[in-house]
């Protein structure tokens, strides 16, 4: 086949597909060109999952009829005019490609006044070519309204997923961006549904109450850190609020919601001794760094950036954590918390029960030496030693404790809870109500994301009462912004959080209670998640290492 020119419709389809992939990536292009333009109120709407519908609404500086013919072309910005701009970028958007890209694959309505301006104008856009235009009355400001999206390239929609499922992703794409720019407001509606509507915040720690709610921002411990060339505020969870994925963990760059990847390793080795595995911290890390000192053109869509110095900025990051963790008193912890190595007996006394009492004869085949680091309880049988981790074992236990495929009875409160969550989660909460109701969760909406608990796995009740029922229902709601989960996924959450903790000392008889009832279930070996619950040790093995 000989070389030819590809046609103009074509190859806007093609460079396309490096900036639009789905309604998110659309939602995120125009959100940032809303930014770019100063908007200080900002307004999405979507329906179909954005399939059907999403419509960006701002306050910002507008565009004339002129400006608006040219916005449309590739390659066309307000945000740089020259090679040198590319190395002091300051604006989120710069390539010039995203609005081109959108107009090649939907139907989109752009309307735009700009300040001075006596009227607005509006113009429609098919494949990529004007096909009306006309004035129309706004206020100042922009509105692009974006419909069928790929509607002329059936092959790249038939990829999408469910409209549910699109509706996620866009939502978590849109919390993002709106931790990332607190002195910004936002709404977001579907289907003529309210899902959130925040005003602009003074602090980044009152955008993420707005997002995460006040209770869960109220346990955050700031640390703020300056260095030549960049400063971090940052807003770290303690261990106690770690979550069963990576969700929670946010970096913020000039503004710019961008991907932790290897940075989050700093961070991580800092929180190292005080999480269990498969546990990672939340954090929310807005950082300055001086434009020479970063390269934000490595990526199409813009989500990640090369520092001139990422072992610098990981240290930085690390050095943050450690000084959070060091400001709860975590890093003074003595003999019997998770530093210590020595075996203990934990303390004595009388100790609300964790688990079922003992039953049956006292002789038994192995005997409880002590816990290990709060974290380990160490098992003497008659061919060797055995070091359970409490939390797996106790998370086998109560994994097995129900039946996924018949309802879970629940325990009914006198009094309901009131859970918070952001509203991502709390959509995807609100289409698994029936789902949850069937493992004992009892929970019901009230506001755009807030819900009331009324009931609870009565199982698990007893304990969870105790903890809190904040960490698990915002674990379940991670789990199920990652798409559609079988109930046993969600009972595993379920479990894990109401399992006790690493570091969480247990008298003496909590602790042969725990191997009883571990020992009993079906598949000790590994936990739910598929983890070894213990380490043996032969008593011959033992013997020949030590030279008997």
């Amino acid at each position: 086949m000989p070389i030819r020119r590809l046609e103009e419709a074509v190859i806007r389809k093609i460079a396309a597909g490096e900036v639009v992939d789905r309604p998110a990536s659309v939602a995120k292009e125009l959100v940032e060109n809303a930014l770019d333009a100063r908007a200080g109120q900002i307004a999405v709407e979507f329906a179909g999952g954005g399939i059907d519908l999403l419509r960006v609404d701002d306050n910002g500086v507008g565009m004339a009829l002129d400006e608006m013919r040219i916005s449309i072309e590739r390659h066309t910005t307000s945000k740089l005019t020259t090679e040198e701009d590319l190395r002091h970028i300051r604006t989120l958007g710069f390539r010039g490609e995203a609005l081109a890209a959108i107009c090649a694959v939907g139907r989109v309505t752009l309307m735009s006044r700009p300040a001075g301006g006596e009227e607005g104008h509006e113009i429609r856009v098919e494949g990529g070519l004007i096909t009306g235009a006309r004035p129309a009355a706004r206020p100042v400001g922009t509105t692009v309204e974006v419909r069928d999206l790929f509607w002329n390239v059936p092959a790249r929609r038939q990829f999408l997923d469910s409209p549910p499922a699109e509706a996620r992703r866009l939502l978590s794409t849109l919390r993002r961006i709106v931790l990332a720019q607190p002195e910004v407001g936002f709404t977001v509606r579907s289907a003529g549904r309210s899902l959130l509507d925040v005003p602009p915040a003074r602090d980044p720690s009152v955008r993420i109450g707005h997002v995460y709610g006040e209770a869960f921002a109220s346990q955050l411990v700031p640390v703020e850190m300056d260095e030549p060339g960049l400063r971090l505020r940052a807003w770290f969870g303690p261990p106690e609020l770690a979550r069963p994925t990576r969700v929670d963990q946010h970096l913020f760059l000039s503004g710019r919601a961008i991907r932790p990847g290897a940075l989050a390793l700093g961070v991580a080795q800092a929180y190292a001794r005080y999480l269990p595995r498969g546990q990672h911290a939340a954090f929310f890390l807005y950082l300055e760094v001086d434009p020479e000192l970063v390269d934000v053109n490595v990526h199409p869509r813009k989500e990640e950036v090369r520092f001139r110095s990422e072992r610098a900025v990981m240290d930085l990051l690390r050095r943050a954590a450690l000084r959070s963790l060091s400001g709860r008193g975590m890093l003074e912890q003595s003999g019997t918390g998770p530093s210590s190595g020595v075996v203990v007996p934990a303390r004595t006394g009388p100790a609300v029960p964790l688990l079922a009492p003992p039953v049956g004869p006292a002789g038994q085949p192995w005997r409880v030496v002590g816990q290990a680091q709060a974290s380990y309880i160490v098992v003497e049988g008659a061919d060797g030693l055995e070091i359970v981790d409490q939390h797996a074992a106790h998370e086998r236990v109560l994994f097995e404790r129900t039946d996924t495929e018949s309802t879970v009875p629940a325990q009914e409160f006198l009094v309901p809870v009131q859970i918070e969550v952001p509203f991502d989660r709390a959509e995807a909460l609100r289409r698994a109500l029936p789902a949850l109701r069937r493992l004992g969760i009892h929970l019901e909406a009230f506001g755009e994301r807030a819900f009331l608990l009324r009931g609870w796995p009565a199982p698990l009740a007893e304990r969870q009462s105790r903890l809190g029922f904040q960490e698990p229902i915002g674990a379940v709601a991670e789990r199920l912004l990652e798409g559609e989960p079988p109930l046993v996924e969600l009972w595993r959450e379920v479990a894990c959080a109401a399992a006790i903790r690493a570091g969480e000392p247990l008298p003496v008889a909590e602790q042969e209670a725990l191997i009883r009832d571990w020992k009993a279930t079906e598949e000790p070996a590994r936990c739910p998640h598929g983890r070894p619950v213990a380490v043996r040790l032969e008593w011959t093995d033992l013997a020949h290492r030590l030279g008997r």
